[in-house]
């Protein structure tokens, strides 16, 4: 009678221990070994992780994010295209100039050059070559004064000619500068 009576005890008192247990702590989870990733997200962590299986996700407490492994994703503005450029900064890639550009800061351009220098005023008096750009064969614009030069160019007095060139936008050029500059890239005509 004695030993039922500890036995009942001892009985009672771990039912108790573990309505203790259960009611402070989740229980150990046993999961099966299968691999069915799902990708899950834990409280307080930063990236989310690829859990074996969906059993595994819940024993770590972590909310579901997508079924299958997780991926990582770039970060936003971290976007590159296939040649490295940046999209989500401006850039673009440009194969005339093989290099990724910022359109409206780089760009490669055909320039018609005139015959003839004319008279200009910058800070002084000069003689200047007057330019056009062309767009798709058709004239882009009026014939304009260049002040200053396009770089790797020697213009010949009497010829007309037809670039290649690339232009490039200075964002804060001296105050007695262009803002603009130009090099040959290849004579067309």
């Amino acid at each position: 009678m004695k030993k039922h009576f500890q036995h009942k005890a001892l009985c009672t008192g771990l039912l108790a221990l573990m309505g203790l247990l259960a009611s402070n702590t989740s229980w150990a989870q046993v999961c099966t070994r299968e691999y069915a990733p799902v990708c899950g997200q834990v409280t307080g962590e930063i990236t989310p992780r690829t859990f074996a299986n969906d059993c595994l996700l819940k024993a770590a407490q972590a909310a579901p994010v997508a079924p299958g492994e997780c991926t990582l994703l770039p970060m936003t503005g971290s976007g590159v295209d296939a040649h490295g450029c940046k999209g989500s900064a401006g850039y673009q890639w440009n194969a005339e100039l093989s290099e990724c550009v910022r359109p409206w800061m780089r760009s490669v351009i055909t320039l018609e050059v005139g015959p003839k220098r004319r008279p200009c005023t910058g800070v002084v008096e000069m003689q200047c070559l007057m330019v056009r750009e062309r767009a798709d064969g058709k004239h882009r614009q009026k014939w304009q004064a260049l002040m200053g030069t396009i770089a790797g160019f020697d213009h010949v007095p009497g010829k007309r000619y037809k670039l290649r060139v690339r232009k490039d936008h200075i964002e804060n050029p001296p105050a007695d500068a262009p803002d603009t500059t130009y090099t040959l890239l290849k004579v067309l005509r």
